[in-house]
């Protein structure tokens, strides 16, 4: 595998990060919605929020994730963890997959009251990109308060 991000021979613009997978690249490009602030490379936070119901459903956070994996994954495969950091007693989270799951290849699974997984339940046989926005709602003392991962899932060919 050669990292044409790293030699530069990538073709990605300047607005857009490169990624290196298996055999290949990606450019990605990682933008806020209105209402929200870049913090870093990978994260939006909220700017502000105008009701109750709004600061409810709407993420505080906007986290962007890449992941690379290939063809011949053994499933169930865990890919992908999360949780409030820190952790607190009474912690209790809600996982869904928003968007990018239509074709069900992914699921979720909580491991305790405050730690959930995504996982690869069914084997991806060709090469395929996904976006998947996963929502962890997380409810504590007595608010729930959501956050948003979005994470981009490149399945490669396996190298023999």
């Amino acid at each position: 595998d050669i990292d044409e991000c790293a030699t530069g021979s990538h073709n990605c613009s300047a607005a857009e990060t490169c990624y290196n997978i298996q055999g290949s690249f990606r450019c990605l490009s990682f933008e806020c919605p209105s209402n929200y602030r870049k913090v870093s490379d990978m994260r939006c936070e909220r700017i502000s929020c105008f009701n109750y119901l709004e600061c409810q459903n709407t993420p505080v956070r906007i986290t962007y994730y890449q992941l690379n994996f290939q063809t011949n994954i053994v499933v169930p495969a865990h890919i992908f963890r999360i949780g409030p950091s820190p952790a607190y007693a009474g912690d209790s989270i809600v996982l869904t997959i928003t968007k990018g799951n239509e074709e069900g290849f992914f699921s979720t699974r909580r491991l305790n009251a405050y730690t959930g997984i995504v996982y690869l339940q069914r084997q991806v046989k060709e090469p395929k990109d996904f976006l998947l926005d996963v929502e962890m709602k997380l409810w504590r003392q007595g608010t729930y308060t959501t956050f948003l991962a979005k994470i981009y899932i490149f399945i490669t060919a396996h190298a023999y």
